[in-house]
């Protein structure tokens, strides 16, 4: 399909994307690769043109420890990031579980032996020594002590997996090449600082950097243990301690993430699992949380603002007072001056009382609430993996509307189109528009998105797929789903579905109930007398409107306009549901003639026009008669010979494509179903 393009060079485990619109490039981190695709279209890139090999070194000392060779042992590429300009790239791998990192050329070559950069080729702190674990990293260019380039990181610093850490590497004058600053870390092996975290993003965001991750929670004292979602913050110009922290963060704070669904006793997603930021906005995080994964699952979309954020970082601190008390917020009156973690010109010079205070109370007391009082998204069995987001200004007859589009991937390889809008009493709404499988039965490991080609970038460790954002022709045949997409519109003249354009019908906030009214399909019936009929409006019924209640009328001469009801049992067979909302009218006499309109929440679907003919049954009085009806009776059988032989030789096809596939990992075969 012209909708959906593949890039695959085999099982290579695709984690790592980095996309670059200035280079029209998306960069792939996998197993001993990175991939530079072209962004308008993935399929036409080559594993071998589009590549550089970046193979692990001591292979055998890796296997020795345990670690088995066509996995652990390999080099995974686990941060892209762009330096200065873009021109140039920082990049880690895992390295057979001893990291090393390299700076290369955005089109893929090594850089020369004399454009040398100091503190490149150890990796240790800077990415994972396991391809399984989560973990983060961003390039930071501005706002460092001297003003100097360095790497943010959120990783394992050990072989054990016993030190993980939130690190800033040395600051080298990249005249010189001598080291200016050491490196500054979170402190070592003590859980109020971190507690066995699992790092999904990182930020640079004015004079700060942003971590979020879930960890175990040191505050949750009950029996058991939980895990909470958080957000950490550390000043850019941070220099650590004098004497105190002289090796680690003086500003690092901490706070818990709250996605839940109020209430008297809210429902709370606990565990992060992915985060995204629209480019060059710094305002908005969007989040991807569950539930624990050892009980009842289930996922929701939550979304922050950075002033909540900050404002909890202004807020009281938390503390224990002893290991078996309980975790209360510390009296203004206890916290020194300057207040710890604020970010000053030289935390060198910070009393010792500061360090001392903010070395046993990095977490503060108030969660962070996310906006509009609850998830913007949330559903059961489902767990969502990986998030991107999409702003739309849409001009609707004058009036510019906002919508927010979020694409949750899953762990079973699909994808969750939401949108959400700010109603006329201001308060937040969003539907599920959409479920599409993309990499079916593979976790989806990774996500872009690109407003300039319109495109998702979905990667499985399998493959990566490139999937246009407006599909409305592909994705809706009737009205009522294709005017809630703010992408699409109606074209009533040609009953079809197109790219929104003034003049088309559209209606995402579901506020006009008979919009799509005129463009209802009207069929015609003639039914023979005691004949069963079929009435349906989806061939299969849409995931996401399986949950919406589905409501047949019929319009007769006797009863007038009444709402079919269906009795199961002895005498109750009449009228009968199918599974995809379907209706069917069983043994049709002249009482059933007539209209059936089909109605979902407040708006027409499908309508059907019942006429009963009674005089087909009556025995014919010439021979000719008789002869004319023998005839088309034969027609009738040859057809539905042709039809099930059709059938057949379609169904022997879709077998032997199947077999092909399943053979073939490079196939560009797109969606296991059209439309889930």
């Amino acid at each position: 399909s012209e909708h959906v393009r593949e890039f695959s060079c085999g099982m290579l485990y695709y984690r790592t994307l980095y996309l670059d619109s200035k280079r029209d490039a998306l960069y792939v981190g996998a197993m001993d690769k990175i991939f530079r695709l072209n962004l308008s279209n993935i399929s036409h890139s080559n594993c071998e043109r589009d590549a550089l090999n970046l193979e692990p070194s001591n292979v055998a000392n890796c296997v020795s420890k345990g670690k088995s060779e066509h996995f652990d042992c390999r080099n995974h590429i686990r941060v892209i990031q762009p330096m200065g300009d873009g021109n140039r790239l920082y990049m880690c791998g895992t390295n057979a579980h001893s990291p090393k990192d390299w700076v290369i050329y955005s089109n893929l070559t090594h850089l020369p032996r004399h454009e040398f950069v100091p503190g490149v080729g150890m990796g240790i702190a800077k990415c994972p020594y396991d391809p399984a674990d989560n973990s983060t990293a961003v390039w930071v260019e501005k706002g460092n002590p001297g003003d100097l380039p360095a790497l943010y990181s959120g990783t394992n610093a050990e072989f054990t997996k016993a030190d993980t850490v939130i690190f800033r590497t040395d600051l080298y004058n990249l005249t010189t090449g001598r080291k200016t600053y050491s490196f500054k870390r979170t402190l070592k092996y003590d859980s109020k600082w971190l507690d066995k975290p699992n790092f999904v993003g990182s930020f640079d965001i004015g004079s700060h950097v942003f971590f979020f991750f879930r960890e175990t929670a040191v505050e949750y004292i009950n029996c058991g243990k939980s895990v909470y979602s958080r957000v950490a913050r550390v000043c850019k110009r941070d220099t650590g301690g004098k004497n105190i922290l002289s090796q680690n963060w003086a500003t690092y704070l901490k706070a818990r993430l709250n996605c839940s669904i109020p209430g008297e006793f809210p429902f709370y997603f606990n565990e992060i699992q992915s985060i995204y930021k629209v480019p060059g906005d710094d305002t908005h995080f969007y989040g991807t949380f569950t539930t624990s994964t050892n009980g009842l699952m289930g996922s929701a979309i939550c979304s922050f603002h950075i002033d909540a954020i900050q404002e909890a970082f202004r807020g009281k601190f938390k503390e224990q007072a002893t290991s078996s008390s309980a975790w209360l917020p510390v009296l203004s009156n206890k916290v020194p001056e300057p207040r710890p973690g604020q970010c000053v010109n030289d935390t060198e010079t910070l009393p010792d009382t500061v360090l001392n205070f903010i070395r046993s109370h990095p977490l503060m007391d108030s969660a962070i609430s996310h906006e509009n009082e609850k998830p913007v998204f949330y559903k059961r069995d489902v767990m969502l993996t990986r998030l991107v987001v999409d702003k739309l200004r849409i001009d609707f007859v004058g009036i510019d509307l906002d919508y927010t589009v979020y694409y949750a991937g899953s762990s079973d390889g699909r994808v969750h189109k939401v949108v959400q809008w700010i109603d006329s009493n201001g308060e937040s709404q969003s539907i599920l528009l959409d479920v599409f499988d993309v990499t079916p039965g593979e976790p989806i490991q990774a996500m872009e998105i690109s407003k300039e080609h319109k495109a998702l970038y979905v990667a499985s460790d399998h493959r990566i797929k490139q999937i246009d954002l407006v599909m409305c022709t592909r994705r809706y045949d009737n009205c009522l789903r294709c005017v809630h997409d703010p992408y699409c519109g109606w074209d009533k003249d040609s009953n079809t579905c197109k790219p929104y354009e003034p003049g088309l019908l559209q209606d995402v906030s579901n506020t006009t109930a008979d919009v799509c009214d005129s463009s209802v399909g009207k069929r015609k019936l003639v039914v023979t007398w005691g004949q069963s009929v079929h009435l349906g409006c989806f061939v299969k019924m849409p995931e996401v409107l399986a949950n919406q209640e589905v409501r047949w009328y019929h319009y007769s001469k006797e009863k007038g306009r009444y709402q079919i009801a269906y009795k199961y049992g002895a005498g109750g067979d009449k009228f009968i549901e199918t599974s995809e909302k379907g209706l069917v009218i069983v043994g049709v006499n002249e009482q059933d003639a007539g209209r059936y309109d089909c109605w979902l929440g407040g708006a027409l679907l499908c309508s059907y026009n019942i006429t009963v003919d009674a005089h087909r049954c009556s025995a014919p009085a010439k021979s000719n008669d008789y002869q004319k009806i023998y005839s088309d009776w034969c027609h009738e059988f040859e057809k539905y010979k042709s039809a099930m032989k059709s059938w057949e030789r379609k169904q022997a096809q879709c077998a032997s494509r199947q077999n092909d596939s399943n053979q073939n990992l490079h196939t560009n075969e797109v969606y296991g179903t059209p439309l889930v």
